[in-house]
């Protein structure tokens, strides 16, 4: 088996179109937008958490290891789904789990989806995306003065396709056919250490960034419900009662709940927010109480005392 050195973890994108999703009023026009989003990264994601078994459950080359999810710049952005690394190649998997009758078209360079209804659908095309990926990789060795060979496939997890053409530059793997494809590539002598490899392009990994999101989808922050979401039931808003927070509806308390909703307004409205945008987001009547919570869940504090703003963030704060 190789060895998971980078495990599976939802995309950041994820988590904010999941909070987006469960704040944005459904009468907001983008609302299928962003739930048709969610769907179609979830279920890559979710493809991606089964290719990560498979290579979990069999025996890859000796001293393979596994990365999801890698993310830099290099020349050009680079985002991979599964990279594995040999000691004599590295492997870079775009993963796609979409179904229907799907033709990799070549001029222009598209993904189509037929429908049951006849009526097509166009996504971006794999081929390009791993082309790019190729490029900012190779660069990102090169310039650590590593010379290998970078092999790329597309990989459909599960058998839910019918492939009406396929793609001309790549090879299209289906589920397992992954496993005998890694051990068709040559393995010659040991060019790198792998988990040496692995650690470089981890040191350099880039969290995506296109926080806000109502900004990024142009979405008027008012269609934003406010409030501290129950972690047990999902009712929003719980109410404030002494330090901690209760559910009207379950009934439950959770002294700490507000790290999430926080964690919310990280992704949909500001990275930072204002003891006055605290009290009105968290539904807060004490602004005393406003500025303790967001002084003990944000990174640094900038400006006056009436114009301050708490630079929120995604992981948890180095603060007791």
């Amino acid at each position: 088996m190789g060895v998971i050195l980078k495990g599976f973890e939802p995309s950041n994108l994820t988590l904010g179109l999941t909070a987006l999703k469960k704040r944005l009023n459904q009468r907001c026009e983008k609302f299928p937008i962003i739930v048709d989003e969610l769907n179609k990264h979830e279920a890559g994601e979710h493809g991606e958490q089964y290719l990560l078994s498979l290579f979990e459950m069999n025996r890859l080359p000796e001293n393979t290891v596994i990365l999801h999810n890698v993310a830099f710049t290099s020349n050009v952005q680079t985002q991979i789904d599964i990279l594995i690394i040999s000691p004599c190649w590295c492997l870079i998997l775009e993963v796609k789990n979409i179904r229907g009758v799907l033709s990799f078209n070549s001029n222009p360079k598209q993904l189509i989806r037929i429908k049951e209804d006849g009526t097509e659908e166009v996504f971006g095309s794999p081929e390009v995306q791993l082309k790019q990926y190729q490029f900012g990789l190779h660069s990102l060795l090169l310039n650590k003065g590593i010379r290998m060979p970078i092999y790329c496939a597309i990989i459909f997890p599960f058998n839910n396709a019918i492939i009406k053409q396929p793609p001309e530059k790549y090879p299209l793997l289906i589920g397992r056919e992954i496993i005998q494809y890694i051990w068709s590539l040559p393995i010659n002598k040991n060019i790198v250490s792998p988990h040496h490899v692995g650690k470089l392009i981890m040191h350099h990994l880039e969290p995506w960034e296109a926080f806000p999101l109502c900004d990024y989808y142009e979405i008027n922050k008012e269609w934003i419900l406010k409030g501290v979401e129950c972690p047990y039931c999902g009712t929003i808003p719980m109410s404030r009662t002494l330090r901690t927070w209760s559910c009207p509806k379950c009934k439950k308390n959770n002294i700490s709940a507000h790290k999430q909703a926080l964690k919310d307004y990280y992704m949909l409205i500001s990275k930072t927010i204002s003891s006055k945008e605290a009290m009105n987001f968290l539904q807060l009547r004490n602004r005393f109480e406003a500025v303790r919570i967001i002084k003990a869940n944000s990174l640094k504090r900038t400006g006056a005392t009436n114009t301050s703003r708490f630079e929120l963030t995604l992981n948890r704060p180095d603060k007791k």
